[in-house]
Parts: C-alpha cells; sequence; structure tokens
C-alpha cells in the first residue's frame, strides 16, 4: 500500500493519470467544437444573416449547455468522491437527480426555441435594420423550430456522459462524440445546399443534421448504460425512493452555487452578444467566429480542467489532502504551460483561420483575425482561471467562492463595458472585445489568492 501512496506522488504517475482522463475529454471537447465550426463554415455560404441566424441560435444552445453543465458539474463532484469511497449507491442517487433536472431544464429551453423563436432572435438583432431583420428572423425561426428537440438528446448525452467521466470511464463517449461529427458533417453536406438528390433546405437542413447526429449519439450512450455489466451503470427508477430531502439538500448545498456559476457565466456570454449587436450583425459573426475558433483551443484546457476536478476529486474522496494540494499545483504548472504555447500558436495562425469562413465579408474576416491576436494574449489568463473554478475550487466543494469569483468580473465589469462600449463610443470592435476581457484580470487575482490558501481542500464524503 505505502509503495502505491509514493507512486502517487511521481510525475510519471500523474502525466499518465491526466493523459488518461484528459486526451478522450480533449478528443470530445474538439469534436463539439469542430462541429460548431464546420456548421458555421458550411452555413457561412448562404451568406451572413444565415450565418448570424444560426450562431444566434447556437449561442441560445450554449446557454442550455451551460446550465445543464454547471448542475450536472456540481453533482459530479459527489460522484466523483463517492466513486473514490466506492459509494456506489450514492452516485446511483446523484445521477437520478442530475437526470431530473436535465429533463426539466431541456423542456423549459425546447418551449422557448420551438414557440417563441421569434422573440429568441429578437434579443440579438438591435441594429435597427428592418429589411435584415426580416431576412434573420426567418432564418433563425426555421432554425430553431427543428433544433428545439436536440435539446433533449443533447441533455441524454450530457448527463450519461457526465457519469461517465466522473467513474473515469471516458473513452466510449468521446467515440460517440467523433461518430456524431461525421454524421453531421455528412448530412449538413447533403440537407444545406442539396447533393446527391437531396432537397436543398439551408439552415433547416444544418438543424435537421445536428437533430440526427445527436439522437444517434443520445441512443449509443443509452445503450452502453443497458448493456454494460458494471454495477455503477446499473441504475434503476427505485433508487428514487432513497433520494431523502435531507440527502437532496446537502447535494444541492454544494452543486447549485455551480449551476448559478455556469448560468450567470452563459447568460454573460449571452449578453455580450447582444451587446456587439448594437454595432452591427456584422460583428455578432466576427464575435461568434472568433468565440469558435477558441473552443478549438479551450479543447487543451477543458481536459486539463476536467481531469483536474476528477483526480482531485478522487484522492479528497480518498482523504489524501496533501496529494490533492501538490497536485493542484502541478495542474498549475501545467495549464500556465498550455496556455501560453497556445497563445503564440493562434497569434501566428490569426490572418489564416477566418479565411476559411470566405464567403463572408471581408469586414466580418478582418475583425475576427484581429479578435483572436486579443484572444491569444488572454489564453493564459483564461486557462488559469478555469483551472482553478472547474478544478481545483469545485473539486473541494468550494462552490461558493468560485461563485463569486465568476459572479463580480463578468457581471460587475465585463457585461457593463461592453453595452457601455458598444452603444456610446465607435471604437473599432477588437479594442472593445480587449478592454471587455479585462475581467479575466480580475477574476485571475481572485481565483489564485484563493488556491493558495488552500481552503478549498475538503473531503466531502466525510463532511457530509
Amino acid at each position: 500500500m505505502e509503495i502505491s501512496n509514493n507512486n502517487e506522488y511521481s510525475n510519471e504517475h500523474f502525466y499518465k493519470k491526466v493523459l488518461k482522463i484528459g486526451f478522450p475529454i480533449m478528443l470530445a471537447q474538439l469534436m463539439s467544437s469542430l462541429l460548431s465550426v464546420i456548421d458555421s463554415v458550411m452555413v457561412s455560404s448562404l451568406g451572413d444573416n444565415a450565418l448570424v441566424a444560426v450562431m444566434v441560435s447556437g449561442n441560445f444552445a450554449f446557454l442550455l449547455i451551460m446550465i445543464e453543465f454547471g448542475f450536472f458539474s456540481g453533482l459530479s463532484i459527489f460522484i466523483a468522491q463517492y466513486w473514490g469511497s466506492k459509494d456506489i449507491k450514492n452516485i446511483h442517487k446523484v445521477f437520478m437527480m442530475a437526470s431530473i433536472i436535465g429533463v426539466f431544464v431541456s423542456i423549459v429551453f425546447f418551449t422557448l426555441g420551438f414557440f417563441f423563436p421569434e422573440f429568441i432572435i429578437g434579443l440579438y438583432d438591435n441594429t435597427q435594420d428592418p429589411v435584415n431583420s426580416i431576412i434573420l428572423t426567418d432564418y433563425g425561426v426555421s432554425y430553431l423550430r427543428v433544433a428545439a428537440f436536440s435539446y433533449f438528446t443533447m441533455t441524454i448525452i450530457a448527463v450519461i456522459g457526465s457519469l461517465m467521466r466522473s467513474v473515469e470511464k471516458v473513452i466510449y463517449p468521446q467515440v460517440i462524440a467523433v461518430i456524431a461529427v461525421v454524421i453531421n458533417t455528412f448530412l449538413n453536406y447533403l440537407l444545406i445546399n442539396g447533393h446527391f438528390g437531396f432537397p436543398a433546405l439551408g439552415v433547416q437542413g444544418a438543424a435537421i443534421a445536428t437533430l440526427i447526429s445527436s439522437s444517434f449519439a443520445a441512443l449509443m450512450m443509452i445503450g452502453y448504460m443497458i448493456q454494460s455489466k458494471q454495477e455503477v451503470f446499473k441504475v434503476k427508477f427505485t433508487v428514487l425512493k432513497d433520494i431523502t430531502k435531507d440527502f437532496v439538500g446537502r447535494i444541492l448545498k454544494k452543486a447549485l452555487p455551480v449551476a448559478i456559476n455556469e448560468t450567470i457565466w452563459g447568460l454573460g456570454m449571452m449578453f455580450y452578444l447582444i451587446a456587439y449587436g448594437f454595432i452591427s450583425k456584422e460583428s455578432i459573426a466576427s464575435v461568434q467566429i472568433s468565440n469558435q475558433v477558441m473552443g478549438l483551443f479551450w479543447v487543451i484546457n477543458a481536459g486539463i480542467s476536467t481531469a483536474c476536478a476528477i483526480m482531485i476529486g478522487n484522492k479528497l474522496g480518498e482523504n489524501k489532502l496533501d496529494l490533492a494540494k501538490a497536485w493542484g499545483k502541478r495542474f498549475m504548472k501545467l495549464t500556465l504551460f498550455a496556455g501560453v504555447f497556445l497563445g503564440v500558436v493562434l497569434f501566428i495562425l490569426s490572418d489564416y483561420i477566418p479565411l476559411l469562413f470566405k464567403d463572408t465579408t471581408p469586414l466580418v474576416r478582418d475583425n475576427a483575425s484581429l479578435i483572436l491576436k486579443v484572444f491569444s494574449f488572454y489564453i493564459p489568463i483564461k486557462f488559469s482561471n478555469a483551472l482553478h473554478i472547474v478544478g481545483t475550487l469545485r473539486a473541494g466543494g468550494d462552490t461558493k467562492y468560485a461563485l463569486f469569483a465568476e459572479l463580480f468580473p463578468l457581471w460587475f465589469i465585463g457585461v457593463p463595458l461592453a453595452f457601455l462600449l458598444s452603444i456610446y463610443t465607435t471604437l473599432p470592435l477588437f479594442i472593445i472585445v480587449a478592454l471587455v476581457n479585462i475581467e479575466e484580470l480580475v477574476k485571475f487575482v481572485i481565483v489564485l489568492s484563493r488556491f493558495f490558501t488552500f481552503k478549498w481542500v475538503h473531503n466531502l464524503t466525510t463532511t457530509y
């Protein structure tokens, strides 16, 4: 036993563990980000209005994903620690809680997307251009009314995937993600502009492709749960009777701040786009293209941060507090190196990546290039912030502080600046984006100071 403990402190053991957990997650995140980029590139052939409509609709779905990610991440804190202590029954109880929450959230978003698509699209259209507004709304409604059905399948993928990652079963979801991207891309080719005898359905074709590919992925995830012989995946509805009010209260005490955290962050990203909409629809397209490209670079951080949350959560559940602290410091160094390296790469490629969107206007591509340059300088800071909010602090249940660290800079600095600068100044878009991202610097100071107090180091399986 001592040999095993000593081995856990070695660099070799640490990096093998990060690679085992983090790489499949990076792959899944890469597939998800590629899906968004491919959708946008293929839809851009229909013009700026179609591109903006799909991006705006995608931003609405992104908010759904962030709310569910918040709940599922908060609940995964307990799944990871219960997995460390091999408490299968409580894992099943937490999973059922996540499933119920996921169903409720997806119903709310489906209702808004299917029955009130004009309202959703209208939130982003602030340019007072009646002709473009009508075209943009038509495209958006056509897309949303189909895409709304995929919110249910996305929820199934997210809740089961969250369970799998928390118990270190990360390969299967990533294989499914790769296949889903291939299916989606092929269907986009068939249905957007019409090939091999299929009708040219435009943005609605892109929505149908998303629905079919996500339905395939959801069915495969359910199939895995049904056929698996592992006890942790043999979840039965009878476990619902064991979920007491006291249990729900204790779990939500830690999970709810995480859900609020991700929700307000997702809302912040939505409000940023609404603010940039006061400049022009081209500004929305430029920012969203830049965000999608950043998503490709973000996959590294997603893998590292999620591995951090799982690995440190497991060790805290095993009551190995000193090892959890040591791993936290190693994750910091790894994240800093990755952030600096990828920042340099993004800066070098920033002039070339927007050329992929060849059917957009030169203004959109030029703005996107400049925004990517701004992002390249912020990547190390953004990576560090995400590591602590999603990884170290969350792993130990320090979710209220993480909530404050996300809430204050975003809503008291970033969002107000975005509206003030977009409405009341004529500054170039990339300068506005650079100034708005000052909130990341403030967040960096807040989370880093908290990390080094080690007040986030808690074994929740004994505390609760």
